[in-house]
């Protein structure tokens, strides 16, 4: 059965369909920019709508990293290596991912490396005390954890 002909939006729908995509969730210049090649509209008025997205605060990218570091620490349990490596894919500037990840919380984050090892370590088999830590350790710094803390965290805890 033949598909109907896509009637083309106009740059006012276009432009209130990216306001809504960007007020439902905080969205990086990266992410807009790929949401608006979806769209068959010429660069300039790509270019158009995302300036004006910027110009009125749809778009921030220093509110977009702090709200994902925000999000990856508290709900998803990432340490600041797979933090930055993914805002780092996202093209948000080095200066912005190093002031947003100096807003996590020191307590904060050190705790929730403690009962991520904690809940692991009731699942993890190994023969051998050894095995066990090195298994420990790889998942912790496989979720974005430092090593040096992992480690330092698994001897002050005595896992």
């Amino acid at each position: 059965m033949p598909q109907k002909p896509v009637k083309p939006l106009s740059l006012d729908q276009v432009l209130d369909k990216i306001a809504k995509y960007c007020a439902y969730q905080e969205r990086c210049v990266k992410d807009v920019r790929e949401k608006l090649k979806t769209y068959d509209i010429p660069q300039e008025d790509r270019d158009k709508i995302l300036d004006f997205l910027l110009d009125n605060r749809f778009v921030n990218d220093e509110r977009f990293a702090k709200s994902f570091v925000r999000g990856k620490v508290n709900q998803s349990g990432w340490g600041v290596n797979k933090i930055r490596f993914h805002l780092m894919q996202k093209g948000i500037d080095k200066d912005l991912i190093d002031e947003a990840l100096q807003e996590t919380d020191e307590e904060v984050y050190r705790q929730r490396l403690i009962n991520i090892l904690k809940t692991k370590s009731k699942t993890v088999k190994a023969k051998n005390d050894y095995e066990r830590k090195r298994k420990l350790a790889a998942y912790a710094i496989q979720k974005g954890f430092e090593g040096s803390l992992v480690w330092e965290t698994m001897n002050d805890l005595a896992i």
